[in-house]
């Protein structure tokens, strides 16, 4: 902790006194003060000074940065094309593999979706665009991103470091909820399960989070680091999947989608 680092975008490989980090914009919207997650807020850095090219920050909760890891930047409007030369390539091997479905990151409008659908719809192959919801622009667009796309993912690790992680619970809510009402599926995404990363067993409020977001009427729920990274991948799948069960198995359940189509009808 008070370490000093600094973030680059030289194509170069990382140490302990320096990250490198894929953005090739401008760093001129990024100001003196401003805080930096990585990994969905596991590591915190505050940006100290700029140069040409490079961050000097401060580190303010230390951790392990790991390859691939995501930089989330709260409140700062970087400059991205919305597709890429490479988003391009990828999109193009999706389609002649016959992918089913794409999940696009940082979906902020609908406009974002549309593109992508653009590229792909002269081919044949049906593929179904997934918009990630991860950011304020995001929830702010979320009707007319919803009508855009084929299903929606509320991606709540960015999403709990975009914006204040206690408004998570009602904004799934309200995401799932409109989901529903415009008959769109939904995917409930990030740390379902993240004590399975290193434990045979998950927390109390993990299960009950998984059973919560049933009730609330998701779709379908993902396994990310659990499964990726975790030391339990097999039994975190089987944990999921009887907590899924027993939950729809319930009365309980079967009351709340019954007053849930009855409010919306």
């Amino acid at each position: 902790k008070r370490q000093k680092i600094y973030l680059t975008q030289e194509d170069i490989p990382g140490d302990n006194k320096i990250i490198p980090f894929d953005y090739k914009g401008s760093l001129r919207a990024i100001k003196s003060g401003q805080l930096i997650f990585i990994d969905d807020g596991n590591i915190v850095l505050k940006v100290k000074s700029r140069g040409p090219g490079r961050l000097e920050m401060e580190v303010m909760v230390a951790g392990l940065v790991k390859e691939n890891k995501g930089i989330n930047m709260p409140g700062v409007k970087l400059s991205f094309p919305r597709i890429t030369s490479k988003d391009k390539q990828d999109l193009q091997f999706a389609v002649k593999h016959k992918v089913d479905y794409i999940a696009q990151s940082f979906v902020c409008s609908a406009n974002d979706v549309l593109a992508i659908k653009g590229l792909i719809s002269k081919n044949p192959w049906d593929c179904k665009i997934i918009a990630k919801i991860e950011n304020r622009q995001g929830i702010n667009n979320i009707d007319k991103i919803i009508d855009a796309s084929d299903g929606i993912m509320i991606a709540r690790g960015d999403m709990g470091v975009s914006l204040p992680i206690y408004q998570l619970p009602i904004l799934q809510k309200l995401i799932i909820k409109k989901c529903n009402r415009k008959r769109k599926f939904v995917i409930t995404a990030t740390q379902m399960l993240e004590n399975m990363v290193d434990n045979i067993l998950p927390t109390r409020a993990e299960v009950t989070d998984i059973a919560n977001a049933i009730l609330d009427g998701t779709d379908y729920l993902m396994l990310s680091a659990e499964t990726a990274v975790g030391n339990y991948p097999v039994p975190a799948v089987k944990m999921m999947n009887d907590v899924i069960k027993y939950t729809e198995s319930s009365g309980f359940f079967k009351v709340e989608a019954f007053n849930n189509k009855r409010r919306e009808g």
